[in-house]
């Protein structure tokens, strides 16, 4: 006999059910395999794949899996020294208002931009400086105590502040605070490290703490050495790692670094070169580097290295066909950024000793620009919010 109606119709509803219940697939009406389609979208822009998170459910959850944001951070960051496209973290002040102007350089072979960026800080804080940059995220505090510390991401416009810790500086008897910021892959946590300074009078020990965003707590980090640090900031930033230039008992000065993984401090000893050379640390290729010059030639510039077994090496000479007024640093590959008596950026090749690009930067002031390197990312921590969106208007009227 066949079978009534209503058990066909059960069966179909049945059936119905069950695929309703099903968990949509990003890739279930596409002809390409799911593990080629999240290897595409893992090599896109930020921007782009932000747009894509409307395409539908599946991609918006795929886009902001861990794993994800881990992998497209991966082919992001060692696609761009092989294509050329390099961007660098530019920190200005504005000719008139003394604002700051916080903008993206991105240089290819075909073509040269400076985007400015909206600034997560407000307005009436006039003493920021930028830490560094790690995996995307870059560090902004107050100088020169270091009392207002803000993680940013400037490709996901999303900012937050990290708590202030209970060992307040004390006015008068620290002198500063140095902030570094690194970055441990294996815990995937953000550290902000902070180097209480006294007086220059005095030659004691900076106190150091360290904030984990993993635990969201300081605590204290032991300074044997007994240096002292010169800035107010960590001179570079290379995989995480943050380096500044110290004092300690060392005519030629030395290095401290932050041991990430070990969570300790360490140092390594400078170029052993004439104490009235002038100096410039930078991330060559993911190595530590140096450009050296003297004070009195502004036409010639060594490049040093520094090597694992053989300590600091001289690479190469650089002469420059134009003569520079101030060294603002150089980006991963080695092309040099520096600033000309007129305030104009200009980025030097020492391979082919030609100028590749001039960056003319709107209403900034001469003498104040500092460049930082940066890989955008879609990472994201807890706390974030929204960087308010600056009318042109508002950044003309500062």
């Amino acid at each position: 006999m066949p079978p009534s109606k209503g058990k066909g119709k059960g069966k179909k509803k049945g059936k119905s059910k069950k695929t309703k219940n099903r968990a949509p697939d990003a890739t279930c009406n596409c002809i390409l395999l799911r593990e080629i389609i999240i290897d595409i979208l893992s090599r896109l822009p930020v921007k782009t794949l932000l747009q894509f998170r409307c395409v539908c459910k599946a991609w918006r959850k795929l886009i902001s899996k861990p794993k994800f944001i881990a992998t497209h951070f991966l082919h992001s960051s060692s696609l761009q020294p092989s294509t050329g496209s390099l961007p660098l973290l530019l920190h200005a002040r504005h000719l008139e208002s003394s604002d700051h102007l916080l903008s993206l350089i991105n240089l290819s072979p075909e073509s040269s931009s400076v985007v400015e960026l909206d600034n997560p800080y407000p307005f009436f804080l006039h003493n920021i400086l930028v830490a560094g940059s790690c995996n995307g995220i870059v560090c902004l505090f107050q100088a020169p105590l270091g009392d207002a510390i803000v993680l940013w991401n400037p490709a996901m416009r999303q900012s937050r502040n990290v708590p202030l810790s209970k060992s307040q500086p004390i006015i008068g008897t620290h002198s500063f605070v140095s902030i570094g910021f690194a970055y441990d892959s294996q815990k995937n946590d953000f550290l902000v490290l902070s180097l209480k300074s006294f007086g220059p009078e005095t030659m004691i020990a900076d106190e150091v703490e360290m904030y984990s965003t993993k635990s969201c707590s300081w605590e204290r980090v032991p300074n044997e050495m007994g240096f002292r640090v010169v800035r107010l900031s960590c001179n570079l930033i290379i995989k995480g790692v943050p380096y500044w230039s110290a004092l300690l008992d060392d005519p030629y000065g030395v290095l401290v670094y932050f041991d990430v993984s070990k969570r300790v401090l360490d140092k390594l000893p400078m170029p052993r070169v004439r104490l009235e050379i002038q100096g410039h640390l930078v991330n060559l290729e993911d190595s530590l580097g140096i450009l050296l010059w003297d004070k009195t030639d502004k036409y010639n510039v060594e490049i040093w290295v520094m090597d694992d077994e053989d300590g600091w090496t001289k690479k190469c000479n650089v002469e420059m066909l134009f003569g520079f007024d101030r060294m603002i640093g150089c980006f991963w590959n080695g092309n040099i950024v520096a600033e000309d008596e007129n305030g104009v950026l200009f980025l030097f090749d020492p391979v082919t000793s030609s100028v590749k690009a001039k960056l003319c930067i709107d209403n900034a002031k001469s003498g104040f620009s500092m460049i930082f390197n940066y890989s955008e990312s879609l990472v994201l921590m807890e706390g974030m919010r929204p960087v308010k969106k600056q009318a042109a208007r508002d950044k003309l009227a500062r």
